[in-house]
């Protein structure tokens, strides 16, 4: 989640790489970090050019696809940057996906079973091998940009601590939904992966967190079996 309470709590791991794979079918939305020519960072000659078969992907399940995310940040106000249940789903299928065709693979921190459908890969390889990669190329938003450039209004505050299984964090949230809510607020898809989150965090009762959390009626809290989230001193703060 950035640096501004800790050391660097929420940056992902780099994932150990491996050899470039196929990409699959064009239209999945999917694509691999993996390739030992992609660069997170700025992207040189090279990097674009592997890059580049990767915007014939888009596709109008991403409609903000292009878009300038510096600008679209900039223009949305920070407690709308927001997910709906219906996008939930979506992504459950795409990494679902991504699993059963090897381009998010099992790690040394992450050794995730890939056929199992209960925990999936942590929320932090679906970060680093989905999430960022995808947003690099389509414009640098958050996720929840990308889905929904004009915003979504805030109803849920998502509360969470990075170490849950994609698939787990999905299913206790659409399970825990309240009825007749349009848009939730979770860090990992509202703060641009891409962009500077420092920045946005440094003062945190201005921060994006605190602006959603006063705008949200609800909270929500994603507990794991895998850690106890209050060890993470962002969840510490969003409780206060």
């Amino acid at each position: 989640k950035g640096s501004a309470l800790a050391s660097s709590p929420g940056a992902p791991p780099q994932s150990t790489g491996s050899r470039a794979r196929p990409p699959p079918e064009a239209g999945t939305g999917l694509f691999s970090l993996r390739s030992p020519c992609f660069c997170l960072g700025g992207m040189g000659e090279i990097e674009r050019a592997c890059a580049q078969p990767w915007h014939s992907w888009r596709s109008p399940a991403y409609p903000g696809w292009g878009m300038d995310g510096a600008a679209l940040h900039a223009g949305v106000p920070a407690e709308r940057w927001c997910i709906s249940k219906r996008d939930l789903r979506f992504l459950r299928g795409r990494l679902h996906e991504a699993s059963e065709t090897n381009l998010i693979v099992p790690i040394a921190r992450d050794p995730f079973d890939p056929h199992d459908s209960r925990m999936g890969p942590s929320m932090y390889t679906m970060v680093s091998d989905f999430l960022k990669p995808l947003t690099s190329v389509a414009g640098k938003m958050s996720w929840a940009l990308l889905r929904h450039p004009e915003g979504l209004r805030c109803d849920i505050f998502i509360t969470h601590c990075w170490a849950e299984g994609a698939y787990e964090f999905i299913d206790k949230v659409l399970h825990s939904w309240p009825c007749g809510r349009q848009g939730a607020w979770c860090c990992i898809f509202a703060n641009p992966q891409n962009l500077d989150i420092s920045g946005l965090i440094s003062q945190p009762r201005t921060s994006p967190f605190a602006l959603a959390l006063e705008s949200a009626p609800h909270v929500m809290v994603v507990p794991t079996e895998r850690s106890g989230m209050y060890r993470r001193i962002w969840c510490v703060y969003e409780a206060y």
